[in-house]
């Protein structure tokens, strides 16, 4: 699995330092390696910049390429001076289009064939083929969904929305666009002024290579009663993003608490929302919705055969066994003991007997992670460090629904009115604005099962 770890070191050792530049041309322009040292993760072993780091690689080495591409990635997250890091911060945007990229990248291949030696260009040239690799990638990704949804064979998760105190709302959509680093896509108001905001981290659509980006919608609220369809339901546990990046200094700003920071983030949002942070790359940084449930095999098996996802992975639980110790041991007494499964330090931690499942792969897709609530976990596996991994729901926030693209919203939605869920609404979803309905399933979460060909036409 990638991570973006390698930025902020050659960050510290190159530009830094007096001599950073002088030192990473030199680095660069021997063909040599330079040795890093990465701790981000260790599962991490081969990211997508080229560059090794992580357990499996103790030494940390980076290869020539893979300080190119860090250095250029250095400069856009610094907007450092032209003379200082070598690039021209302006140039270093992500595409908005392959071909855009393909073309900008044959100017700079001329370039290169004009001055073999020119380290800025070749810095471009790392940063740009990247992009083609990425878009190439997700247009695949994008192509094959848009054609699944079309013909009835799979779904896809598309949205969250969450209802917002109004004296938390700015605060709110500054953690997720200064502190996430997400973008607004969308921004309206009803006819009393409340607001609805839509952030992504890319385009939305599935017809665009850019495109296929999971939103969170932000809904304005004033009173803590809601419609039917709106209504709070069951908590919402967290939401997880995988990033290379994360603005601490502006997540504080806007208001949100740091709960934890050892090897990843656990914030609270301004408006009570969970979030857990760790560094990686994904195609799209949202990477789950954690729900607590009070049945986890009537809930996997409903999501599963109900609504057609995939299992894709579940956490181990606690291994228990009779242990004699001591004393007592020495006269056949024993105590039973139960020990957590174990975990990577960089990545937070599911309760054990958790279940994710997606309508994709794990690195492409969103996925739910269905948790068992905490009252299930009852001695002797309820040990103090299962209690530690099974904490409640953060209070304040208000979750109304997840939307999931389907050929039929309508259709779909009758069909899932099954094992105690009830359909809530039919017709146009209020926020995402298009054709679909709102079942409410067992646990009391809101599901949007919304038309695909409809929601397209407003995107």
């Amino acid at each position: 699995m990638a991570n973006l770890c390698t930025t902020p070191l050659v960050l510290r050792s190159f530009v830094s330092r007096p001599q950073g530049p002088a030192r990473a041309q030199a680095v660069l322009a021997g063909g040599s390696k330079a040795v890093l040292r990465c701790t981000c993760s260790a599962d991490d072993s081969e990211n997508d910049s080229g560059m090794t780091a992580g357990a499996n690689d103790p030494s940390g080495v980076l290869s020539r390429r893979g300080v190119l591409g860090a250095l250029a990635a250095t400069a856009v997250l610094q907007r450092t001076s032209d003379a200082q890091a070598g690039f021209n911060p302006d140039l270093l945007q992500p595409c908005t289009s392959l071909n855009q990229c393909r073309n900008t990248l044959d100017g700079i291949n001329k370039d290169l064939e004009a001055d073999p030696d020119d380290l800025d260009s070749e810095g471009l040239k790392y940063f740009f083929e990247s992009e083609v690799d990425r878009l190439e990638k997700n247009k695949q990704f994008v192509d094959s969904a848009s054609k699944s949804l079309k013909s009835g064979e799979n779904r896809f998760l598309q949205r969250i929305t969450l209802s917002v105190e109004r004296s938390q709302f700015d605060n709110t959509v500054d953690f997720w666009t200064k502190g996430m680093g997400m973008k607004v896509q969308g921004d309206s108001a009803d006819t009393s002024g409340l607001r609805t905001v839509t952030v992504t981290y890319g385009d939305e659509t599935l017809l665009k290579e850019t495109g296929g980006n999971f939103a969170i919608e932000l809904v304005e609220s004033v009173s803590p009663s809601q419609p039917a369809w709106l209504s709070s339901g069951s908590q919402l546990k967290y939401i997880q993003v995988a990033i290379g990046n994360v603005r601490m200094g502006n997540i504080v700003d806007s208001g949100a608490d740091v709960l934890y920071s050892y090897g990843y983030l656990e914030l609270i949002a301004p408006d009570g929302t969970l979030v857990k942070s760790r560094v990686g790359t994904r195609r799209d940084p949202i990477e789950l919705l954690c729900y607590e449930v009070d049945d986890i095999e009537a809930s996997v098996r409903y999501y599963e055969e109900v609504l057609g996802m995939k299992v894709l992975e579940t956490t181990p639980k606690f291994e228990c066994s009779q242990v004699k110790k001591g004393a007592l041991g020495a006269l056949g007494f024993a105590k039973r003991e139960c020990v957590p499964p174990p975990y990577n330090t960089f990545n937070p931690r599911n309760v054990p007997g958790s279940v994710l499942l997606s309508y994709g792969g794990m690195k492409d897709s969103v996925g739910v992670l269905l948790s068992p609530r905490a009252p299930l976990y009852n001695p002797p596996e309820y040990t103090p460090e299962a209690a530690k991994m099974v904490e409640p729901a953060a209070p304040g926030t208000r979750y109304q629904s997840m939307s999931i693209l389907t050929k039929d919203g309508v259709a779909s939605a009758r069909k899932a009115e099954v094992d105690g869920a009830k359909v809530e609404l039919e017709g146009k979803v209020p926020g995402i604005g298009v054709k679909g309905s709102v079942v409410r399933d067992a646990n009391g979460y809101g599901i949007a099962l919304v038309d695909y060909d409809d929601f397209e036409k407003t995107r």
